[in-house]
């Protein structure tokens, strides 16, 4: 790959360079991705480059921001990391924001403090935006205000015929509509442009219990659901804490049942939630502050370095004792399934922009079941757990999941209907014919 290093301003790493190991991976350390290359790219002219190059000599390249979403589809391809894409510019007037590639929402949300307005960050402040955005996107304020694809106005993408352009609902609609859950298989973003939303008064906290107190709990969490209104999200935790001197005293080796609350406007609507919360148990912390839009991205503290996990998702319609039942059965207690989380989804049926992975779920209720590899051994077990965990899940299973929710085995064909399939497939033979691009979870 000589050529492609000589007209790079950013750098080229091969199985050749020293730092090999390190630079191949993806966040998740449990997917072994092996690329061919890895350009560590300093601004679009590098993307096009990169692409112009593949598409010669049939190659494939694969957009990773910062390594997140990593797969084993990416084997073989050459993978765009688009980290040093971090410009930032915010229009709290027009209540939008314009950013490089590589921006991570906890560097947006900090940009917010002292506006009123907030971005759509989800549970790690550490995810570029433009992924995030481009895969569905679930949000602490996804109940008012949508999606993260819902969102996303516009990008500046690099085709799969290495040419940059700028495009929106105006210029592309179609091309649009895909990137909103398609991703990588239709263009690498090298910047976007997402809607901002009204926080003037943002609370936030969490309640813990001890574990014992679950069904309880989470029974409680089922009817403070059905109460909260549209912008109060409640979401749900089955949590294990291993024994790490990392971790304080007051979690380590402990199990605990929680609940996040949050809302960004009119505080005075989580006191209702709150109280039937409180009244299920004996909290052993409850947090409830107000928040600025930095403290938001912080709210659950989801570990940022690289670490070895795995994940299933399914959906709902009601939290019912027997799926309370179920779910203690198989994360009650400390397991290779380190958490289980319950999330309480919009499902208003409206949309913002158009896209595949835009529109609110129809169902009520997420579930997403983590599983923390420590060794390789035991990576094996751990998939098998959470595997049976979903199967035992399917009776209740009511919606197709964005992309965001996909397990790293899985591929948009479990995530997207069948005539949504088809369409993505007439887009994408319209903008990458050579089929140059792959995203994480490739349209076949």
């Amino acid at each position: 790959m000589h050529e492609l290093r000589q007209v790079l301003k950013g750098r080229l790493v091969t199985p050749d360079d020293p730092d090999w190991e390190q630079v191949r991976r993806g966040w998740n350390l449990s997917v072994d991705q092996q690329p061919a290359a890895v350009v560590e790219a300093s601004g679009p002219n590098d993307v096009e480059f990169t692409i112009a190059y593949a598409g010669a000599r049939g190659l494939k390249v694969a957009a990773q921001a910062g390594g997140h979403g990593a797969t084993r589809a990416l084997d073989g391809t050459i993978v765009v990391r688009t980290s040093a894409l971090d410009d930032v510019w915010v229009d709290p007037h027009a209540r939008i924001a314009r950013l490089g590639a590589g921006v991570r929402w906890g560097t947006v949300q900090a940009a917010l403090d002292g506006t009123g307005l907030t971005g759509l960050p989800g549970t790690s402040s550490n995810i570029s935006v433009a992924g995030f955005c481009t895969s569905g996107g679930f949000s602490w304020f996804s109940r008012p205000y949508g999606s993260g694809a819902g969102s996303l106005r516009a990008a500046e993408i690099v085709d799969g015929s290495g040419i940059c352009r700028w495009i929106d609902d105006s210029v592309d609609p179609d091309l649009m509509w895909a990137l909103r859950g398609g991703g990588g298989n239709f263009g690498v973003v090298t910047s976007v442009e997402v809607e901002l939303h009204p926080a003037p008064e943002i609370t936030g906290g969490r309640l813990m219990f001890p574990i014992e107190q679950s069904e309880a709990v989470l029974t409680a969490y089922a009817k403070a659901t059905q109460e909260a209104p549209e912008q109060v999200t409640l979401w749900a935790y089955l949590i294990h804490y291993p024994h790490s001197p990392a971790l304080p005293d007051a979690v380590r080796g402990k199990s605990f049942c929680m609940v996040d609350a949050i809302t960004p406007y009119e505080p005075a609507a989580l006191e209702g939630v709150l109280s039937t919360l409180r009244a299920a148990g004996t909290p052993v912390a409850d947090s409830f502050t107000p928040l600025s839009p930095s403290g938001v991205a912080e709210m659950n503290a989801v570990p940022a370095p690289p670490q070895a996990l795995s994940l299933i998702t399914s959906t709902f319609d009601e939290l019912t004792p027997e799926l309370i039942g179920t779910l203690l059965e198989y994360a009650g207690q400390p397991s290779l399934i380190f958490q289980v989380q319950i999330r309480h989804l919009r499902a208003s049926g409206e949309v913002g922009h158009p896209g595949v992975a835009a529109a609110d779920p129809r169902a009520q209720y997420m579930v997403l079941a983590v599983s923390i590899v420590p060794v390789p051994e035991l990576q094996e077990s751990a998939e098998t757990a959470l595997r049976a965990l979903k199967e035992t899940l399917a009776p209740w299973h009511t919606d197709e999941l964005p992309p965001t929710g996909l397990s790293a085995w899985e591929s948009l064909q479990d995530s997207i209907s069948e005539p949504d399939l088809a369409r993505l497939r007439e887009i994408k033979q319209r903008v990458d014919p050579l089929g140059v691009l792959v995203g994480n979870y490739p349209l076949v």
